[in-house]
């Protein structure tokens, strides 16, 4: 379907996520006192050992290991539920081996979930999950095995 004059494509939720250099990045930040990653971001350190509320706003990493994965049969909470008939869906835990984070999110809709692998190598990207009323793509940002 070609886009028409002034349709867009809109984020599921702002400032969790931009493209970068063509490259999909979740936004996170970054505690200046301890080091430590959050996503989403945080306005105070969550590690109860630091507590600082000096963060800097960074990109995190697009790849990661997979590790744990589920499949969900029910229909997903607002906003991520998609336009359509339903079909289920993966959701992954990703490791960030720079971060060291776990970030959960969606499996990109045409993986077949049982070549998930445990240790496996998984990419950020970005997916239309649903038009809103104005006609404008909303895309979300979900995880493809490399």
């Amino acid at each position: 379907m070609e886009k028409q004059e002034g349709e867009k494509r809109v984020p599921i939720v702002e400032g969790w996520f931009t493209v970068k250099e063509g490259k999909a990045h979740l936004i996170g930040n970054q505690c200046q006192s301890c080091g430590d990653y959050f996503f989403p971001t945080v306005y105070a350190c969550r590690n109860p050992g630091c507590m600082s509320k000096s963060l800097k706003e960074v990109l995190l990493g697009r790849i990661g290991k997979l590790w744990s994965f589920t499949v969900g049969y029910y229909l997903p909470p607002p906003p991520y539920r998609p336009k359509g008939t339903f079909a289920p869906y993966g959701l992954a835990v990703v490791e960030l081996p720079r971060e060291k984070i776990m970030v959960l999110g969606q499996v990109a809709s045409d993986i077949d979930f049982g070549k998930l692998k445990i240790g496996m190598d998984m990419e950020m990207v970005l997916e239309t999950l649903q038009e809103d009323p104005e006609g404008n793509e909303v895309i979300a940002w979900k995880w493809r095995p490399l």
